[in-house]
């Protein structure tokens, strides 16, 4: 039984601990957040213990591991105690918020020989992962190029891009394309070692006038020649669409989106399907629905590696590695150049 101390106790906190809470070799053994009604309130809702600060959360000895779900600030610093104190790390992207952090958890979590995992939940859609996994068998053989596109129905990081367009500039490439470099590396037989992107703001003239960018065309580049294709925009009328494409030396895999539902229509104007799995069509929160059963399968795979004593599919370094693809990738929309991912 794997004891957990969830660390956030905000939208995603809750979405981990249904999953804990399903599950028969976990417990959710307390949950801390600096907001005491936040953490007493999950806490009593699961029988835990409610803990108001990260030191005494992590000082406890019942705990085996921790889901770290609190703002992206905190995450570095909170990955890193957590190793210290010898518990299993889950962390929800980014692994800091900048690549100094990013490196100084990752080794931390090394030198601490704990396991590890970075919430990628798109590895885990059940298309994607059924993908992943015939790549990894070697049914395409030597993996040639890659095509992922990666459109959202409609601008839900405006008020995020008001905040932090002087600090931490490109949201399109930071929150969005960051999940398309981590399914890139996961498909690719070897590292990026060269990105390049054109961007425009297509879709929310407030973005343009910050300097941000709501559509992305990004191409990364391997040290063997390998291609990858990443187009992202913040808008279509059809619904979330999140389609993968793998061609290689025996041939070509595809993962296609799933309508809402499976119904077709045959007219005499031709043939139409539902719109794209995307929740309510004013709705803000359509990744909840296309990857429904990702979160839980995510979750369900990181208690069962540690029952197992297996390492996780995906690690702080996974995190760390696409968190240097996004920063070559604002250097290269900076620059209007191609540029060398660094180490």
């Amino acid at each position: 039984m794997v004891r957990f101390c969830i660390f956030g106790a905000g939208q995603m906190g809750k979405r981990h601990a249904r999953t804990l809470a399903q599950h028969p070799k976990a417990t959710i053994h307390s949950v801390c957040d600096l907001l005491p009604h936040a953490a007493d309130e999950l806490a009593a809702q699961y029988g835990a213990l409610a803990v108001h600060d990260s030191e005494s959360a992590l000082a406890d000895p019942e705990v085996d591991a921790v889901v770290i779900t609190t703002p992206a600030s905190s995450h570095a610093q909170l990955v890193v105690a957590a190793a210290r104190a010898g518990k299993a790390v889950f962390c929800e992207k980014p692994l800091a918020e900048d690549i100094p952090g990013a490196r100084a958890a990752v080794e931390e979590v090394r030198r601490a020989g704990v396991p590890s995992f970075m919430g990628f939940m798109k590895r885990f859609e059940p298309g994607h992962l059924a993908l992943i996994q015939a790549v990894k068998a070697g049914e395409v053989g030597d993996v040639q190029m890659v095509m992922l596109t990666n459109r959202d129905p409609k601008v839900t990081l405006l008020e995020l891009s008001r905040e932090t367009y002087k600090t931490a500039p490109y949201t399109l490439l930071r929150e969005s394309t960051v999940h398309d470099f981590d399914l890139a590396r996961a498909l690719l037989d070897d590292e990026p070692v060269e990105v390049y992107v054109a961007a425009s703001c297509l879709v929310e003239p407030e973005l343009g006038e910050l300097g941000e960018v709501d559509a992305a065309l990004t191409t990364l580049k391997t040290a063997g020649g390998a291609l990858c294709n990443i187009n992202n925009i913040w808008h279509t009328t059809y619904g979330y669409d999140q389609r993968l494409e793998v061609h290689g030396a025996k041939g070509m895999l595809r993962a296609e989106n799933r309508p809402e539902t499976s119904l077709v229509r045959y007219t005499a104007a031709g043939a139409l399907h539902d719109r794209l799995l995307s929740g309510p069509p004013d709705g803000s929160q359509f990744y909840f629905y296309k990857y429904a059963e990702a979160y839980p399968s995510e979750m369900n795979h990181f208690v069962e590696s540690l029952e197992a004593g297996d390492p996780p599919m995906v690690s702080v370094e996974d995190g760390y590695r696409s968190q240097l693809l996004v920063e070559a990738a604002v250097e290269s929309l900076k620059t209007n150049r191609p540029v060398q991912v660094a180490e």
